[in-house]
Parts: structure tokens; sequence; C-alpha cells
């Protein structure tokens, strides 16, 4: 993993910082969605590591650097020899691998040799890198006319250089060829944004619009969850299966579970002033429910943003919220009919007042009917549903919703 730009990168309109590590995370989110497309290739029985072995691992499969960097890879570029550097590490087992890949958002530079890296024999690559190690050569890429500042520029040609010496070093050569033998380079790689995109066009077609963002975010938050790095960082075919499994089921287009609602979020919204002049509320202050009133502008607007959520993604139509409006106005009026018939002779306000309180306690209590067949659906949003129904005035005044129970 590499960061996107080069060190003397500088933030629009402000002073570069030493400790701003910005960078550093974005270069890690890129490194997840690479290891994300890794995971969706894993066959049962199959895992992946991040970080101990290098950015993303298949045991026996493939091993591969990935790199968000902005400039050109070059002949003497730090990304290529040093990721072959790690490769040689005495503790690495490379035979083990496949694919050793290198995976770069860079393009080659305009005069690499490295640009027929690919389909070049291992003999013609240990050539090129041969080319590129020869006096002539670091002179032509380490002392450039550009380089503002020589001693910077002799400081990254001796870094370079003994970076160069060390792979090339007679007493590696074995491991080297074990490396050039299955080593690839993929250039030009999506950016960040461009492999956001592109998984949501890939894999999110089943999901349901507005909740795109909301799933990569929930499997990425996955990949790098605290249980998983601290149990070494690997993620197996089940559990990432499971996870995608998770996520589509609750996100998914036509869902079979209601949908996730933040209550939390929802209720700092919620103004009691506001409140008070809706007729949904005076409809609960008249039988002194004064103290359920900012609860029940809740549920209602629970409701609202549920109903409002899976119109937008296409989840729901028009008649299907009519029914379930229609059906639950039907059962409340019947509802409150048998209890006014249990108020037969109270004349006292005060005990009208009291038993309406308590028929308002016993809807909000009742089982919850599945909304549109949705598993799971909750107390709040059916509550709210009943608020929904208090705030219309119909054209026949029989067909109000009241909390009452006196004409």
């Amino acid at each position: 993993m590499d960061t996107t730009q080069p060190e003397n990168a500088t933030l629009p309109g402000a002073a570069p910082l030493p400790f701003d590590a910005t960078l550093l995370f974005k270069a890690l989110q890129y490194q997840l969605l690479v290891a994300v497309e890794y995971c969706y290739d894993l066959a049962p029985g199959e895992c992946m590591w991040l970080e101990a072995m290098g950015d993303v691992t298949v045991p026996g499969k493939t091993q591969a650097e990935v790199k968000l960097y902005t400039d050109s890879l070059t002949d003497s570029h730090a990304n290529f020899w040093n990721t072959i550097k790690n490769w040689l590490h005495e503790n690495f087992e490379r035979t083990s691998f496949k694919s050793l890949v290198l995976l770069t958002t860079q393009k080659f530079g305009a005069l690499t040799l490295l640009k027929g890296w690919n389909t070049a024999t291992p003999a013609d690559r240990l050539a090129i890198m041969e080319s590129i190690v020869a006096p002539s050569q670091v002179d032509a890429n380490t002392n450039s006319k550009d380089e503002p500042d020589a001693e910077a520029s002799a400081a990254k040609a001796s870094k370079s250089k003994s970076l160069q010496q060390y792979v090339m070093a007679p007493e590696r050569r074995d491991a080297l060829m074990e490396v050039l033998e299955r080593m690839h380079i993929t250039t030009g790689a999506d950016s960040l944004e461009q492999r956001l995109q592109n998984y949501e066009t890939r894999h999110l077609k089943p999901i349901r619009p507005s909740k795109c963002k909301q799933f990569i975010e929930e499997l990425l938050g996955f990949i790098s969850s605290p249980q998983l790095v601290i149990g070494r960082w690997v993620i197996t075919h089940k559990a990432f299966t499971d996870k995608l499994s998770e996520l589509t089921h609750r996100y998914m287009k036509h869902p079979r579970t209601f949908p996730a609602v933040d209550v939390k979020a929802l209720k700092k919204t919620i103004n009691a002033e506001e409140i008070r002049p809706m007729l949904f509320a005076q409809k609960i202050v008249e039988i002194g429910g004064e103290t359920h009133l900012k609860e029940a502008a809740l549920h209602r607007v629970v409701a609202q943003t549920t109903i409002s959520d899976l119109y937008t993604d296409g989840v729901l139509f028009k008649s299907m919220v009519d029914l379930y409006l229609g059906n639950h106005l039907t059962q409340h009026r019947y509802g409150r009919a048998l209890a006014m018939l249990g108020c037969a002779g109270v004349t006292c306000p005060a005990a009208l007042g009291t038993r309406s309180m308590m028929f308002y306690l016993e809807r909000n209590a009742l089982a919850v009917e599945p909304f549109c067949g949705l598993e799971n659906t909750m107390p709040e949003f059916r509550n709210g549903i009943y608020h929904i129904l208090a705030s219309e005035e119909p054209e026949d005044e029989d067909d109000e919703f009241h909390w009452r129970l006196w004409k």
C-alpha cells in the first residue's frame, strides 16, 4: 500500500503539514477495496490475508502489492524496486504463490523499459533490470534537469541506486529469478473513486439505490473490523459470503426484512412546539396524552421516512401503502366502536379521558401486522401509521381517525 501523492504534495490553499495522514487513510481504503475484489474470487475453504505477508494475499495463489500513486512508473521508481525487495525477503515463501502482482494506479513512464514486462520471459525481465541498473541508465533516470534541488536529487539517486544494488546482488539471483517467473505488473488501475463506482455497477444491481453507499461502507467496515485485525486480519470465504448475504438480505431491492431505521437520529429532528398545532397531536392532547406527544411524533416520522425511502428505491407502490393504511383504519374503527360500547353510561369527562388514554396505549401495544410482508416490521412504524391516519381529514367525517371514546 502506498500514498496517492509524492512527498512534496500540498493541500489546495493550505500549507503542508508533516502530520497530515489523510492520504494514508485514502490508500488504506483503496487497499480494502482491492481486498474485497479478491474476496469475491475466493473458493470454498480459501481465505485472504491483509498485511500479514504483504498488502493482499491469497495463500497458495496470489500475493499483491497495492499502490495508490499519481506519478508515472519509471525504470527507477521505488514502487517497482521496493516491491521486488519485499518479495526477496528470506522469510517470504514466494514459491508458494502462482503469481506475484504489483497493482498500481500509475501508468508506465513514456521512456520506461518496463512496458513490455508482462509479455517478457523471466530471462528477458532480468535483462531489462540489468539495463536499468547500468551506470548510463541510472544517470539518465536520476540526474534529471527538472530537479530543482540538486542535493535532494543526489540523495534520491543514491537511495534508488542502493535499492537496485540490493535487488540485483549476485547472492540473491536465484531468489530474484523465482520472483521474475511469477511477477505481473498491473498499471493504470482505477482510482479510488472509479473503483467505488465500478464496484457499485458490477455488484450492487440487486441493492436499493439509496442503500448502495451504506452497503459499501458496512462491507469495508467488516473487512477492517477490530475483530478481524486482532485475529491476524484473515477473511475466510465463509465469513465474506455470510457478510454479503446479510447485507444483501437487508438492502436488496425487494427485501424480506423491514429496513433498518436510525431512530436516534430521527428523534433529534423532533420539535415539540412545532408538533402541537398538528391535527394528529391535537387528537392526542384532547385525551390527556401530552406526555406521549413527542414519542408519537417520532413514530410518525419513522413511518414517513421508511415509506419515502422505499418509494424512492422503487420497492413500494401507492396501492400497497393505501391498502396497509386502509386495513389499519378499518381495524381501528372497529376497535374504537367496541371500546365506546364499554363506555356506555359514562359521562364524566375525566373518566372518558382515562379510558381513551387506555385505548390509545392498548392500540399502540398490539401485535404488528407485517408491512407489505416484511419480516420484523417495527412497532414504531405501525404506530406511526396511526398518526398518519390521524393527520387526515376525510370527506366523510365518519371515516375520521380518533382516539377519543366520545362523539
